[in-house]
């Protein structure tokens, strides 16, 4: 019975490979048709591998150590659908939500949550998403950066903007205990105010894209 549970296992690891092999190929040539299919297939396998129903995956059905690797391609093959189902509009809405919620949930507290806010960022900066202040509050979510409001309109900024707020942080504020308090109560507020400001209309989110610009700048100037 062991060895025939053994060789299950197997065959099922090697079948969802497959998939997600193949699910990847087909959606880096625009096959997402083909895409979506063998995704939706490593999914179900893994959701038989873990005995578990439709969608109802978890981090705690995985070991974060041993389980690394799989959750790495599950958390990538979550990305993947989020973006295809963020081309669909309304009627793909509640997917593409439930799938980056998945995606968010996957990465979150994992040694490759860095990377995962990344990968949002880019699609931020060089995409075109159709749901972006969905994305941009899952880049949030996942720690993309300590400037909070910055962050929140970072598409819209020059590269040089955070890395000067940054600088002001590090040398000047954190140097003095007044200084050290509001980055304190920033830390604190930040993420609630990013995310209000994500969900302005995106001419007043670019208006205030300028006035950081402007600061940033004025601050390198003048410290």
């Amino acid at each position: 019975m062991e060895k025939a549970e053994r060789e299950r296992t197997t065959k099922l690891f090697v079948k969802r490979m497959e998939y997600a092999r193949s699910g990847a190929s087909a959606f880096k040539q625009g096959n997402l048709k083909e895409a979506l299919h063998n995704y939706f297939g490593y999914i179900e396998i893994l959701e038989k591998a873990k005995d578990v129903g439709r969608d109802e995956l978890q981090p705690k059905h995985f070991d974060p150590k041993k389980d690394v690797a799989e959750l790495l391609l599950l958390t990538g093959v979550y990305w993947d659908l989020s973006k295809v189902h963020d081309l669909g509009g309304k009627k793909a809405f509640d997917r593409f939500r439930f799938y980056l919620d998945r995606f968010v949930m996957f990465s979150r507290g994992m040694p490759f949550q860095h990377v995962s806010a990344e990968l949002i960022r880019k699609f931020l900066v060089n995409g075109s998403p159709k749901n972006r202040k969905e994305f941009k509050a899952a880049h949030l979510q996942l720690g993309g950066g300590k400037c909070f409001l910055a962050t929140a309109v970072e598409e819209y900024l020059p590269e040089r903007s955070l890395p000067q707020l940054r600088r002001f942080r590090d040398h000047r504020l954190m140097a003095s205990p007044a200084g050290r308090g509001f980055v304190r109560l920033y830390y604190f507020a930040g993420p609630g105010l990013a995310r209000l400001v994500i969900r302005l209309p995106i001419r007043v989110r670019k208006a205030f894209a300028r006035l950081v610009e402007n600061l940033a700048d004025s601050l390198e100037v003048r410290f």
